[in-house]
């Protein structure tokens, strides 16, 4: 007897992995602070900000194209390996259905990186992070604007909310506002954007092709200024690039997986748990502790995220209960 097919629903349960998914995103966490670490002991120690983005990209690339070759086998670990030659996988990932739209989100990614860097490079590392996590906020508002997704009057309270939170951080009128605490609210906007035509590039790509094109475009576009900037680097400064780029290689492909594994809405709360990775390595690395108000701004932010991420949940399970109705009809 031929087996029935699944239904949309049933797919969804049978490929939720909520465990592995938490486990990949924290430990996504962990390895994004490291990685902070590395670029603010970088930039810190004299190293143009510049030349430790170029160094994450150059490597990050590197990374890519191993990973292209075992992304198959890491995809559908059952599936019955295909004839192909053996560059076949590098081929496929050059193939970009949208290649404008990768460029794009590629330019918007370098952005991003360079904003954020700059910011670790002057500002604690909790209090960068803190600031950082109002980029769901951002996400909701472009999701909005850009993809025309319905969004609520609760929502919107918790965006403005976020916005409160991250004001508690800056302290504004109080000493702390500078053009290093503005930073990582910049490079969340750009890095919003990014993951909003992120998430329209997936329709027409898959995620190593994202990969491999934000890697290329920020390696080739940081090349050029290299001959303005560079200052060749020691053996321990190369390692700490190979380190940075391989380190950010590993957290993104983390993040690709946890969602794959389980639904946004469960997930994303535990990415805030950066913040006490990100507090405890500057602790230990640089012996710098945040002040209180990052920890209440912070703390604020993170409860809307959460309050965000719970209301995603909601709208999640009203469209499963539709499909399934449909299904039933």
């Amino acid at each position: 007897m031929a087996e029935k097919p699944l239904s949309a629903s049933e797919k969804q349960i049978a490929g939720d992995r909520p465990l592995f998914g938490i486990l990949c995103l924290i430990t996504a966490g962990f390895v994004f602070s490291f990685f902070n670490a590395i670029v603010k002991h970088l930039s810190t120690h004299g190293m143009p900000v510049m030349e430790v983005a170029w160094g994450r990209y150059a490597f990050h690339l590197v990374f890519t194209l191993i990973y292209a070759g075992i992304a198959r086998h890491v995809e559908r670990p059952n599936a019955a390996p295909p004839q192909q030659y053996w560059w076949q996988p590098w081929r496929e990932m050059l193939r970009a259905k949208k290649p404008g739209l990768q460029f794009l989100r590629s330019l918007l990614m370098l952005a991003t990186t360079l904003l954020f860097f700059l910011a670790v490079s002057h500002i604690d590392l909790a209090s960068a992070t803190a600031v950082a996590f109002v980029e769901p906020m951002v996400i909701t508002i472009l999701s909005f604007f850009l993809l025309k997704e319905q969004v609520g009057i609760r929502r919107w309270t918790a965006v403005a909310v976020g916005f409160v939170g991250v004001l508690i951080v800056i302290r504004p009128g109080f000493g702390m506002v500078s053009f290093a605490i503005l930073l990582p609210v910049l490079s969340a906007s750009t890095g919003a954007t990014y993951n909003v035509l992120t998430r329209i590039a997936a329709r027409y790509d898959s995620n190593v092709t994202s990969l491999f094109y934000a890697a290329l475009v920020g390696c080739l576009v940081l090349s050029a200024f290299m001959p303005l900037v560079w200052q060749a680097p020691s053996w321990n400064e190369w390692l700490l690039l190979a380190a940075l780029g391989f380190s950010g290689g590993l957290a993104h492909t983390l993040v690709i997986r946890a969602f794959s594994y389980a639904s946004a809405s469960i997930i994303a709360p535990f990415i805030y748990l950066q913040l006490v990775w990100a507090t405890a390595i500057g602790y230990v690395w640089f012996d710098m502790l945040p002040a209180i108000t990052t920890w209440i701004g912070g703390a604020v932010i993170i409860a809307t995220g959460i309050y965000t991420a719970h209301r995603e949940r909601i709208r999640a399970r009203e469209r499963l209960a539709a499909v399934t109705e449909n299904e039933i009809c």
